[in-house]
């Protein structure tokens, strides 16, 4: 029965994924209290302590990064062996920060059989990494931005091309 329940639950995390958002922060300024936070982002005291361990609420200070609060998501994963905190926010898109935070951890390095939540309410979506293609003998502009379903006015902002037609075999391009 649990074999069954962890795939549904990383299926459940994973469809709703598209609508979580990258963490935000907020940086405290002179005057702002915890309470007047909460308020602001329509979020409780609570829930701005729970995403920031170690928070203490009379000692804000000046410059200090908050986490914002989000609706919360949590998937669950059975650490394997090899596993680590850096593969796995790979592996589920979120960041490895926040998921060494979500289970208490200060290290990369996971205990095999242990389970761990993976905070789905940040994920991160597709890949940091720019797509890139690397210019073939033949190939043009137009071609390349059909391959990849771009504009080529999308190529040539991104790839800061001055002249679209002089494009050259091993030339590498962001498409995407």
């Amino acid at each position: 029965m649990k074999k069954a329940i962890l795939p549904f639950l990383i299926v459940l995390a994973l469809s709703v994924g598209a609508a979580a958002a990258a963490p935000e922060y907020h940086t405290v300024a002179k005057g702002d209290t915890l309470y007047g936070l909460a308020r602001h982002y329509d979020v409780t005291v609570a829930e701005f302590m729970e995403f920031n361990p170690g928070l203490i609420p009379e000692d804000l200070r000046i410059g200090a990064k908050l986490l914002i609060p989000v609706e919360t998501l949590w998937s669950y994963h059975v650490v394997q062996p090899g596993d680590n905190s850096r593969s796995l926010a790979k592996q589920y898109k979120v960041p490895e920060d926040l998921l060494l935070q979500a289970n208490g951890l200060t290290a990369e390095k996971l205990t095999a059989g242990e389970m761990i939540r993976i905070p789905m309410h940040f994920y991160l979506g597709q890949s940091q990494e720019p797509v890139t293609h690397t210019v073939e003998i033949g190939d043009t502009l137009y071609e390349i931005a059909l391959k990849y379903k771009v504009t080529l006015a999308q190529l040539v902002q991104w790839n800061h091309l001055q002249d679209p037609d002089a494009i050259m075999a091993g030339q590498v391009l962001i498409v995407g």
